[in-house]
């Protein structure tokens, strides 16, 4: 006797349900991360539907622009909804339908999901009010300053409130995706998508969105050979031939050093001056 299918295994066989809501002067790199992750596959169990506050054309950012073929209905059918960053979040307001359409699709049970300056659209709703949220680095002052009750954090890539999740600028969205990926699939479908997307399988929320001056500048050929040197052991004290400690001169040179090489912060505790100290 052939079995019928339960109501839960239904639930478990239907495509998980993506809306990416484009906006005025949406970033084309934060509209594309998530349709490209999330596209319809047979290792992706997912469909996606791409929409405006209105079926049509949608003026992007950096000369591009996008013709959407839903409108707001689309946040009423998905189960997560991407609110890809656009320009001027902290002059412009987004409109009205758009945040009562956020609202609405939040109290029905749907997930918010913003990439870079989306978190502004969200936080117009007051959905982030006392809890984390992040956004682009450069925005995130103003996040502060437009809506003082969200606890901004320029200082991660990406943060998970539950129902609501908010990332970085630029390249941060593809971590926000394989996370939510992982939590939805498991760690093999988010390998699996971050090898097709040629992308670090895993980057934690928590890291910093940039390290100030991480790697030298490239200063010239002066000193490239040393650079190179020095930059591979700098845990090793310097020694010279038949293993002496290398004698540096005074502070004028130490200073030059510093110059060359790129970092301001180096001191006496990596480069000694010839008084007989060790390094």
């Amino acid at each position: 006797m052939t079995s019928v299918p339960s109501a839960r295994d239904d639930a478990s066989l239907r495509l998980r349900r993506v809306a990416i809501l484009v906006l005025e002067g949406a970033k084309p790199l934060d509209v594309g991360m998530p349709a490209q992750v999330f596209t319809t596959r047979a290792s992706m169990p997912y469909e996606v539907r791409v929409c405006g506050a209105a079926p049509g054309l949608v003026t992007g950012g950096d000369g591009l622009a996008y013709h959407v073929a839903h409108g707001l209905d689309a946040l009423a059918w998905a189960d997560i909804v991407f609110v890809p960053g656009y320009r001027f979040p902290d002059h412009d307001e987004p409109p009205q339908a758009v945040v009562d359409a956020l609202s609405a699709a939040h109290d029905r049970g749907a997930r918010l999901a913003a990439i870079s300056t989306g978190a502004f659209a969200i936080a117009a709703t007051s959905l982030l009010d006392g809890r984390r949220a992040t956004t682009h680095w450069h925005y995130t002052r103003a996040l502060a300053e437009k809506h003082p009750l969200v606890r901004a954090d320029e200082n991660v890539l990406f943060v998970d409130e539950g129902s609501v999740l908010t990332s970085a600028g630029a390249a941060s969205g593809i971590d926000l995706c394989l996370h939510i990926l992982r939590g939805d699939l498991g760690v093999a479908a988010s390998n699996h998508a971050a090898r097709r997307l040629v992308a670090a399988p895993y980057r934690s929320g928590g890291q910093a969105q940039y390290v100030p001056r991480s790697v030298p500048e490239l200063l010239g050929e002066q000193f490239a050979a040393t650079r190179e040197w020095a930059l591979h052991r700098l845990d090793e004290p310097l020694v010279g031939g038949e293993d002496k400690v290398l004698q540096l001169p005074g502070d004028a040179v130490q200073s030059h050093l510093s110059q060359q090489l790129g970092f301001v912060g180096v001191t006496r505790e990596r480069l000694m001056p010839s008084s007989g100290n060790r390094c």
